[in-house]
């Protein structure tokens, strides 16, 4: 155990070197109760303390496989020769990145998947006097982009919750308890559609049992994010532009 973790302690500091920066280019970030708390690497004690928070890539005997030139994503069965495969993400999804994680707080993992695909509106909107509210909610290819759950229901795989197309993209997702209450929030990065996801703000959602609730956000030009534990709990690893 003692070598893995000099193991993440290593690569932590060789992507800092590799990239040739100081230490002023990152940001190293604290929830308390409302708001994002900027810390110092000192009180943190960045060079023996600081370990990257990995994302579960298996669960229960599930593997996800990622192809990332496709973009696609399937669940298979481990340990299996073959790799049964036993759900598979849609043709017309640009799935950008996934892992498992309990977001829902359900007690279970679901594959949470960050998802673009082609825009389409609200059908109430078609009834509504003064519908549209999300017609924006999209680049200029016509892609709205989307946070997905999959998870196992009445002993299948399905979609257990899909948000409608989010008013600005998010990238660099993050399940980590922030608040120490033994349930995940979720950290990412926000930034407007057709501008530049490398100059983008902090967001903390929480789910609220129907959907996710900003609990905070942090203005900023951020370009990474990294979630980290420290001997204080979690903290947000930022890379700032």
């Amino acid at each position: 155990m003692k070598t893995s973790l000099n193991v993440w302690r290593i690569l932590l500091l060789s992507i800092l070197s590799i990239a040739n920066l100081s230490l002023s280019s990152y940001s190293l970030w604290k929830y308390s109760e409302t708001d994002l708390l900027s810390l110092s690497f000192q009180s943190a004690d960045f060079s023996t303390h600081l370990l990257p928070v990995k994302k579960q890539t298996q669960m229960d005997g599930f593997d996800v496989c990622m192809d990332n030139v496709q973009e696609t994503v399937s669940l298979r069965l481990c340990g299996k020769v073959s790799g049964e495969l036993l759900w598979q993400s849609p043709e017309n999804w640009r799935v950008k990145e996934a892992f498992f994680s309990d977001l829902n707080r359900d007690g279970m993992d679901e594959l949470t998947l960050l998802v673009w695909r082609p825009f389409q509106p609200w059908p109430v909107d078609r009834f509504l006097p003064h519908g549209g509210r999300i017609a924006d909610f999209h680049n200029r290819s016509g892609e709205s982009c989307h946070l997905i759950l999959i998870g196992m229901d009445e002993g299948k795989i399905r979609e257990l919750w899909a948000g409608s197309a989010m008013a600005d993209p998010i990238h660099d997702l993050t399940a980590v308890d922030l608040d120490g209450d033994g349930k995940q929030e979720l950290a990412a990065l926000e930034y407007a559609y057709d501008h530049e996801p490398t100059a983008a703000d902090i967001v903390i959602w929480r789910w609220n049992g129907f959907g996710f609730s900003l609990m905070t956000r942090r203005d900023g030009r951020f370009s990474t994010l990294l979630a980290l534990e420290t001997e204080s709990g979690p903290a947000l690893l930022t890379r700032n532009r």
